[in-house]
């Protein structure tokens, strides 16, 4: 038989991790998570120094990104996750909420029941 592939998002890490090892229970062997994250690009590699004004882009402080360039830099800045100016209803919303994928790979016999566990956990896929 093949293979299929299950991505799935999840709100808190830990529901994903339980998710995960459920999985993992029905004989899987690929079930990982990982975080998701809005920004593309590396964690910044710099000494930021705000109070002499030492900063890439106010991104850099509040997003914890790199901009690529200084325009990279004011497009960021410039979102409500950067400036603090947003009506968000959930502090672990940096997206949608769910910023946590979990990826599996299983036999295509299994994914019925891969996909039932996913979403006793709070997933979705």
């Amino acid at each position: 038989m093949g293979e299929r592939s299950i991505l799935s998002s999840f709100l808190t890490e830990e529901d994903a991790q339980t998710a995960a090892k459920k999985v993992k229970a029905l004989g899987i062997e690929v079930a990982k998570v990982d975080p998701l994250n809005q920004f593309a690009g590396p964690e910044p590699s710099i000494n930021s120094f705000p109070i002499t004004g030492n900063i890439p882009s106010l991104a850099s402080l509040t997003l914890d990104v790199s901009p690529s360039s200084q325009d990279a830099g004011i497009l960021l800045a410039a979102g409500p996750s950067a400036s603090g100016m947003s009506d968000g209803d959930d502090p672990r919303d940096d997206m949608t909420g769910r910023n946590y994928l979990l990826t599996v790979v299983c036999d295509d016999r299994l994914v019925d029941e891969a996909v039932s566990v996913i979403k006793e956990c709070n997933g979705y896929t």
